[in-house]
């Protein structure tokens, strides 16, 4: 690390970078779990230079140094997400952050200068609290004297610095009070929702459903109707206002995707009143209250699994129709909470809150969508049980994020399948299906931390068993493990589509028709088991599987089929 200081001094004159944008230096040590690569674009500074990254979302370089008693030993080095406090560091100025291991140390800087990130400017002194030894030569007891000084006439002058600008400000604001007419607030903050939003005087509350962070959804009537009552909280109108927007969106409307009636003021109460949104009511309650307390047969299970994969895949679509343009969208809150059971046994997807409007190939000119702001918006996520692997060690794809936040759903859509196939008793034929779990509850119980997902989904790619009678009731033998582990997959890339999910539901469901599988598929599907059968169909039933370049996101090579995977308590990805 030390010995390459004559190569940094070199970077900022072999990379230029454009002045609205800063240029750090980017290093990860191997073995370094998770990258930052995708925080910035890598620029070629050539063979004998070390690499450098320019900045897409903040003007801030960050650094990591392991520090032990022999040397210090740089970790990472790149892109912060956004500015925060420390950036306005114009130098590498390392504190100390955790302990490894004994004896070592980890020191992190952030900094906002090209290429300050390249080394540190010092360390901290022998017996310092947390270093494990001696780094560098002590200061003079002269030199501390004029540090102090240099230090206090910076503070003096920042002050006076401060207090004239502070000056400045009351002047303009006096000014502008006598001689102009005080500007309107924007378009949300001060903005009276009371008397944009209509009340509805014939809306009833009856009894409170669930209770979320944002906003309280009951049970009501209108006009004689049963209807959910999605009630936020006068602080929460930015997030009634997104997900209003999406429910309005011309086109968004499905048999599987939860039914919006209207948007109105009120509240069960007058001291309760709020924004409120008006949708369709479905008694039957959500999915997990309904796998809570029945079972469902193949044929139950396999309408539940269909219709949830046909609403996801409905969300996911940009389309145009009769003139109008409906783009792609992204839920990011999949759940068994927030998908409800219709009154003919399908599910319907609720729940717009989180959801997020996709970038479109198709859309009109004038369409201009609320973009995210930065990294930690676009990998917002909902429940912690259903966030797919590259969400929990935050490595979702940033250049593509509209189709990587897709396939974070489609492991999500993974997840409701198993638990919705789990509580069927035709899977079972040689014992009762058990008590209802949510998905890795068995593994991690009821509240898992974000850690503890990590360490199981991440780390160890293990999910939810799949029991050998599940091979029974499918098309093919392996039909329901190979589509499971196909949505679930470690490598987002390698996952279905959610239309491709669709079909091959479909096939399951209805084995003697004939389903269009992306780029068609060449031959007859077969039978389902028998329902009494309880072992492995015969070797010459020979099952049909579309191919996996025409279902997953990404061209993959080889059939639809996958290899075997060695057995364990839990399903290896």
């Amino acid at each position: 690390m030390l010995g390459s200081l004559g190569l940094w001094a070199l970077l900022p004159t072999a990379v230029e970078a454009p002045p609205n944008r800063r240029t750090c230096v980017f290093f990860e040590a191997p073995g370094v779990q998770g990258s930052t690569k995708t925080l910035g674009e890598l620029l070629d500074t050539g063979p004998e230079l070390p690499r450098a990254i320019r900045c897409l979302y903040s003007r801030c370089c960050f650094g990591i140094w392991n520090l032990t008693q022999d040397r210090a030993q740089v970790e990472m080095q790149g892109c912060r997400d956004s500015d925060e406090p420390g950036c306005e560091s114009l130098h590498c100025d390392p504190s100390p952050r955790t302990h490894p291991s004994p004896g070592s140390t980890l020191f992190t800087c952030s900094c906002g200068t090209d290429f300050c990130n390249a080394n540190y400017s010092h360390l901290p002194p022998p017996g310092s609290p947390g270093t494990p030894g001696s780094q560098g030569p002590q200061a003079a007891p002269g030199e501390s004297i004029w540090m102090a000084l240099v230090l206090l006439g910076l503070f003096l002058l920042l002050l006076l610095l401060l207090g004239s600008i502070i000056l400045a400000l009351l002047q303009r604001k006096n000014y502008r009070v006598r001689s102009e007419p005080v500007p309107k607030p924007g378009p949300d903050l001060g903005r009276d929702w009371s008397v944009e939003l209509q009340e509805l005087p014939e809306l009833c509350f009856s009894q409170v459903i669930r209770e979320g962070g944002h906003a309280v959804v009951w049970a009501g009537q209108l006009q004689g109707k049963l209807v959910a009552i999605k009630a936020f909280p006068p602080r929460s109108v930015a997030q009634f206002q997104a997900e209003r927007a999406l429910y309005e969106l011309p086109g968004l409307q499905h048999d599987h995707i939860v039914r919006f009636i209207t948007a109105s003021w009120g509240g069960p109460g007058p001291l309760l009143s709020g924004p409120l949104l008006v949708l369709e009511l479905h008694p039957k309650g959500s999915l997990y209250h309904y796998l809570t307390q029945h079972t469902s047969d193949w044929g139950s299970s396999l309408r539940m699994a269909l219709s949830l994969a046909q609403g996801l895949a409905f969300l996911h679509e940009e389309r145009w129709q009769n003139g109008q343009y409906k783009p792609g969208i992204a839920h990011r809150d999949l759940s068994s909470q927030n998908v409800l059971i219709r009154e003919d046994g399908s599910c319907a997807i609720g729940d717009l809150g989180l959801a997020l409007v996709l970038p479109g190939l198709t859309q009109p000119s004038a369409w201009t969508p609320t973009q995210p702001q930065g990294p930690a918006a676009i990998m917002e996520a909902g429940t912690q049980r259903y966030m797919a692997p590259e969400l929990l060690d935050k490595t979702l794809d940033l250049q593509d994020w509209g189709m990587a936040l897709r396939r974070a759903d489609i492991y999500s859509l993974a997840l409701l399948l198993w638990e919705i196939l789990s509580r069927c008793p035709d899977l079972r034929p040689d014992s009762s299906p058990p008590p209802f779990q949510l998905a890795y509850e068995a593994e991690l119980g009821n509240t898992p931390t974000c850690d503890e997902l990590w360490a199981l989904a991440v780390q160890e790619r293990r999910r939810p068993y799949i029991p050998s009678t599940w091979r029974c009731f499918a098309t093919d033998p392996d039909g329901l493990r190979e589509l499971l582990e196909d949505c679930w997959d470690a490598d987002p890339e390698a996952r279905l589509t959610a239309e491709c999910v669709q079909q091959r539901l479909a096939a399951l469901a209805h084995p003697q028709e004939s389903h269009p599988f992306p780029e068609s598929c060449p031959c007859g599907c077969t039978p389902l088991c028998p329902e009494d059968c309880t072992s492995t169909p015969a070797p010459t039933i020979l099952p049909c599987r579309p191919q996996r370049s025409a279902c997953h996101f990404s061209v993959q090579q080889g059939p639809c089929s996958r290899n075997p995977q060695p057995a364990c308590t839990l399903s290896p990805m």
